[in-house]
């Protein structure tokens, strides 16, 4: 009996905690973060860790440059770009650097998401 309230009370949780965790994903105020700039600020953290040799460098598709950067994004909606959802481990190739080392930081997710939620602009 105390096994099946226990048993209740953790799925409860579990629920609760699947239903709000969506509404917390780098809901940035986007109208007061500053522009990011490709250039200066996500194109460094994609070359410093996504394009290493034998990753994205070309061995399974290249995140070199813009254009291929930004095959993997959908402008304005951050959490449909296969990019962001590699790096917030929300595909089916799980997280993306593969390696716990290389896991980007909040603040490196966070630049990538508002980049994309304005527009994926080539600044």
């Amino acid at each position: 009996m105390n096994y099946l309230k226990w048993n209740k009370i953790f799925i409860l949780l579990v629920l609760s905690s699947l239903a709000i965790l969506p509404g917390c994903l780098h809901d940035t105020q986007l109208d007061t973060y500053p522009t990011v700039s490709f250039a200066s600020e996500v194109q460094p953290i994609i070359a410093s860790n996504c394009t290493r040799s034998g990753c994205h460098n070309g061995a399974v598709f290249s995140l070199q440059y813009y254009q291929e950067v930004l095959s993997q994004v959908t402008p304005g909606n951050a959490r449909k770009s296969s990019i962001y959802r590699s790096i917030t481990g929300r595909s089916l190739q799980g997280i993306m650097p593969p390696s716990p080392a290389s896991t980007l930081s909040e603040d490196q997710i966070r630049s990538i998401f508002v980049w994309i939620e304005q527009g994926a602009a080539n600044n």
